[in-house]
């Protein structure tokens, strides 16, 4: 059974990382949960979490596939309302495939370099390489469709149509053409309140998390498309 995969990026970041600091203070939310997540929460085999960075993201990879889907649907809604509550928000998506560790595939020059610097950034000449030591359809099919141009703007948690019967009961889904997309705004199950627990992540309630969308919404410069999209999608109410 092919790996379960998150990958989660900040919303805004380009835009907003001149201007102030909450870019960068997202995006270490994002990392802090992600550290929390899988060191208190899933910290042995079979339920490891592999992370790794791209950008201002991160794609998140189960140690082995699963017929429910509940471990990822609660990392990803966890990490979504930790960013939030950061003052920041994202987009993710959740998808399936395999990943490998490529850097036999590198260069000899390349791996005799990466191993002595034990997989950090290794020299070239005076400045320094790194390289992302696994690739993957895990992670190209989670970047593809949350990247897709079928894929609706927003703050949204989404997903291929065909693994929606996998999401745990208590999440409420939407289909929408090829994807449904999941209300993490509203979401409750036994999985993710045991994670936001064990993690000692934020756990804001409701109308806490509507609010704070609510305000990055009016303070922030995000298309009407964008903004449509996650008031129809997480049940927003105008005003708050």
């Amino acid at each position: 059974m092919d790996r379960w995969s998150i990958f989660i990026d900040i919303e805004g970041f380009r835009s907003t990382y001149t201007k102030d600091t909450q870019a960068v203070l997202s995006l270490g939310a994002l990392m802090e949960g992600i550290l929390s997540i899988g060191s208190r929460c899933y910290p042995e085999s079979a339920h490891r979490l592999f992370a790794h960075q791209l950008g201002d993201g991160f794609v998140i990879v189960g140690e082995f596939g699963r017929a429910s889907l509940k471990q990822p649907t609660a990392v990803a809604i966890a990490l979504l309302r930790t960013i939030l509550s950061a003052g920041g928000v994202a987009k993710a998506a959740i998808s399936e495939g395999q990943l490998a560790d490529i850097v036999g595939c590198y260069p000899k020059t390349i791996q005799d370099l990466y191993y002595c610097a034990q997989g950090g950034p290794f020299p070239i000449g005076r400045g320094r390489m790194t390289v992302l030591p696994v690739m993957g359809t895990a992670l190209i099919n989670s970047f593809k469709v949350l990247h897709s141009e079928q894929t609706l703007s927003g703050s949204l948690l989404i997903l291929p149509k065909s693994l929606a019967p996998r999401v745990p009961k208590g999440v409420p889904v939407q289909e929408v053409g090829e994807f449904s997309l999941i209300d993490w705004i509203h979401a409750s199950f036994a999985e993710l309140s045991a994670i936001t627990c064990r993690a000692q992540l934020p756990n804001p309630d409701e109308a806490t998390m509507k609010a704070t969308l609510n305000r990055y919404i009016k303070r922030n410069e995000v298309g009407q498309d964008w903004t449509d999209n996650t008031k129809k999608y997480l049940q927003l109410e105008d005003g708050v």
